[in-house]
Order: structure tokens, then sequence, then C-alpha cells
């Protein structure tokens, strides 16, 4: 049943349970509504875990990425308050991961052939 749809299975299940009722007698013991019925519960217990499961790493993919969020916006405030301070072409801000402006590279600037 690799790919298939859960609801469908369990619907299945549940009317070969109720023609394994009627039948009754007659099938091995192995065959029995009674174990139809444990093996259903069995895979609806199961899908509940998963469904739990994955309500619980939704949550805490969303509690990661306020995280980073977080963690991201800080940087930022931290860069601008040291370039605030210190200025654009301090050590300062070339140590918290800012490109001083004196070690920018200069602009290019494309000569159109001398038309205007």
């Amino acid at each position: 049943m690799i790919g298939g749809s859960i609801p469908k299975l369990l619907q299945e299940a549940g009317e070969v349970k109720q023609a394994l009722e009627k039948i009754g007698a007659g099938l091995p013991p192995e065959i029995s509504a009674a174990e139809m019925e444990n093996k259903i519960a069995e895979l609806e217990t199961a899908v509940s875990d998963v469904d739990a499961l994955n309500a619980d790493r939704t949550r805490l993919v969303n509690v990661k990425g306020e995280k980073v969020d977080n963690l991201n916006e800080y940087i930022v405030r931290s860069r601008a308050t040291v370039k605030g301070i210190f200025g654009t072409d301090s050590s300062e801000y070339d140590m918290v991961g800012g490109t001083r402006v004196s070690e920018r590279k200069k602009p290019k600037h494309e000569n159109n052939g001398g038309t205007e």
C-alpha cells in the first residue's frame, strides 16, 4: 500500500470487516472481523501519531524561522549602530562585517562613445 490513500484504505477495510462479520463461520481463525478491527485501529492510531508529530514539527520549524529572523535583525541593528557611532570607514565597522568605504570597489562607468 505504498503511495495509496489512507482514507480509501480505511474505507475498504471497513467494508471488508462488515463482509467478514456476515460471513463469520467457515473462515480460518486468523481471518476475522475482530482482527480487521484491530488492524484498522492500529492504523488510525499511527495516523494520529504522525499527525501530532507533523503539527509539532511545523510549530518547531516556525519557531526556528522566528529565531533566524530575530538573529538576522539583531546583526543588522548591531552593524547599523556601529556604523552610526564609528562611521562607515572605521575598523570597528569592518570588524562587525561591514565593508569600509575605502575598501569598496569604485563603480565602472560605461563609455557610450562620447554621444549623450
